[in-house]
């Protein structure tokens, strides 16, 4: 089966058309075929909320087949956060749907004048119609009414009360296979964009469609799914993201020689009370209240996902993350885990990246409107993101905008991004990532964990590990499989009935991230702004071994992609 057709949805006009996806756009999927799009379709000078402005959902090349974690979806957009393109990368259900329906692009513009609306897609076709019932409802309310027991045919991505505000901190919600929203497209505001269109709803049901897609040799893909799936299994990553997911790396990230867990507006790098974060603990929290690991799709055999129930053995939620425990936790100094997790569950129901906004009420506490530490104060100021106050909105606009308008100049961004938890003055490929990504300040753009090499190592692992995520978002598998360019190239190989290899696939992703540089070029960015805060080259951590500060020279930086 193809995966071919190309559904353009005017939300103005309340039209949709389909095409056969072009030639040049056939063995691309995901990230990089948003990003093509992006640059042939959207004026990069274009305001991010503005009708024209387009909203790419694409499943990766290898959607809805028999590959562990290939249900992934790039959400691909001009951000309002960071004014240049960005991709929101997601699990859960919505892309192996999309894909089995042979869905290879949905492609969103206009804006509707009349009202909220809902995209309802199945093997008989695809309509838009206006859905006031759904206006100002969250995302778990939301979930339950427009997939509910149906999870096992149909998915959803919504938005929440942020995205109706067109807040720059809003996610799109994603079902996961227990029909919850605790999967979010987050980074860079695709809620936003989303909101400004008038779309509140998407809901796919594949019901009659293969229930897996063969690759066109089929012996062959089969064989490599096989021994892709053992590779994963047998892999020591994996065992531990099975048992604590990426909470589990607490322990590993707190010590005084690594000192990557963010505290006070990242201020600090370790946290005194982190044990009481961690997975390791949050393990111990499970077993007496029937917490568990799960996929968070359809065909994981990873299940990193954490089932969090609180002590009466009810859900909270499924996405206890190490990102989110950091940036909701120790970056608020805010615990134990029943605390964050309680934050966590609010920011899905509203629809909040969690990274974006952990950095903005870090910002919002430096400056004086709650004091660190602040659970109470801290949910409050959720419920005004949800209502949309005057300060909901400052909040909920996210890092750069709640320093702006308080006066703060130790802004923890970079490309109008918050930074993830990952530290860049210890672990200093993170912040080359961060400065050179044309995603801005995104971990999961090139994780570079590396200590003890030189800067020019560095400056070759980011440009490697940024091209393999390329390729790795542009197949639509999960960085968790630690695929390799050769696996990828595998996989495409037999998929297409194509002569395929590793040197073609990072060919194809360096082409793709030539594209994003191109478009936030055309878009106004320079240099200048391949650059992360001053204060990260100032202001040290103080390791065993001696102060450390971001100290690339920006000459190496700026080589990064030359």
């Amino acid at each position: 089966m193809e995966i071919d057709r190309i559904v353009r949805v005017d939300m103005t006009a309340g039209e949709i058309r389909e095409e056969r996806a072009p030639e040049r756009w056939r063995y691309l999927g995901g990230r990089a075929l948003g990003a093509r799009i992006l640059l042939e379709e959207t004026d990069p000078a274009i305001h991010p909320l503005h009708p024209a402005a387009t909203l790419a959902i694409c499943p990766g090349f290898l959607g809805g087949t028999a590959v562990t974690t290939s249900g992934r979806t790039s959400f691909v957009f001009k951000s309002p956060l960071t004014g240049g393109i960005k991709e929101a990368n997601v699990g859960g259900q919505l892309g192996h749907r999309l894909a089995r329906l042979g869905i290879k692009a949905l492609l969103i513009t206009g804006a509707s004048p009349s009202g909220w609306q809902r995209l309802d897609i199945d093997s008989a076709g695809i309509r838009l119609r206006p859905a006031p019932d759904l206006a100002g409802r969250s995302n778990y309310d939301l979930h339950r009414e427009l997939v509910g027991e149906a999870a096992g045919f149909r998915a959803a991505a919504t938005i929440g009360p942020a995205g109706e505000h067109r807040m720059a901190a809003a996610s799109v919600a994603v079902t996961d296979p227990e029909g919850r929203p605790t999967r979010h497209a987050a980074r860079g505001g695709p809620g936003a964009v989303m909101g400004a269109k008038g779309l509140k709803a998407i809901v796919v049901d594949d019901t009659g469609a293969p229930r897996t897609i063969p690759g066109l040799r089929k012996d062959d893909f089969r064989q490599q799914v096989t021994s892709f799936s053992k590779l994963v299994l047998e892999d020591p990553r994996t065992r531990n993201l099975s048992t604590v997911g990426t909470a589990g790396v607490v322990r590993f990230v707190n010590r005084d020689t690594i000192q990557s867990m963010p505290t006070r507006n990242h201020r600090f790098g370790t946290w005194e009370h982190a044990h009481t974060i961690s997975g390791q603990h949050i393990e111990e929290l499970g077993a007496s209240r029937g917490g568990k690991m799960l996929p968070c799709m359809a065909g994981c055999i990873i299940k990193c996902a954490i089932l969090f129930n609180d002590e009466h053995g009810n859900h909270v939620t499924t996405a206890l993350e190490f990102e989110t425990i950091a940036l909701l936790g120790s970056n608020l100094e805010i615990g134990p885990a029943d605390a964050v997790a309680e934050l966590d569950r609010l920011c899905d129901d509203i629809g909040l990246d969690t990274i974006e906004i952990g950095n903005a009420i870090g910002v919002a506490m430096e400056a004086g409107v709650l004091p660190w530490g602040d659970w109470d104060g801290t949910k409050r100021l959720l419920e005004e993101v949800r209502a949309g106050t005057p300060l909901g909105r400052i909040i909920g606009n996210g890092t750069v905008h709640t320093a702006r308008t308080y006066g703060i100049d130790r802004v923890p961004a970079v490309k109008g991004q918050g930074l993830p938890a990952w530290e860049p003055r210890t672990l200093k490929g993170m912040g080359i990532t961060y400065a050179t990504s044309p995603q801005g300040a995104d971990h999961t753009a090139g994780m570079v964990t590396a200590r003890g090499v030189n800067a020019e190592t560095l400056v070759k692992q980011s440009r490697h590990e940024q091209l393999v995520m390329m390729a790795i978002d542009s197949a639509g598998v999960c960085q968790f499989t630690n695929a390799l360019p050769a696996d990828i190239a595998a996989f495409a190989s037999a998929r297409f009935d194509i002569p395929c290899d590793d040197e073609a696939v990072l060919r194809m992703a360096r082409e793709a991230i030539d594209a994003e540089r191109e478009f936030n070029r055309r878009a106004g960015f320079t240099r200048a702004d391949d650059r992360l805060p001053r204060w990260l080259r100032e202001e040290p951590l103080h390791l065993p071994d001696g102060p450390a500060v971001f100290d690339i020279p920006d000459a190496l930086v700026d080589a990064v992609w030359t």
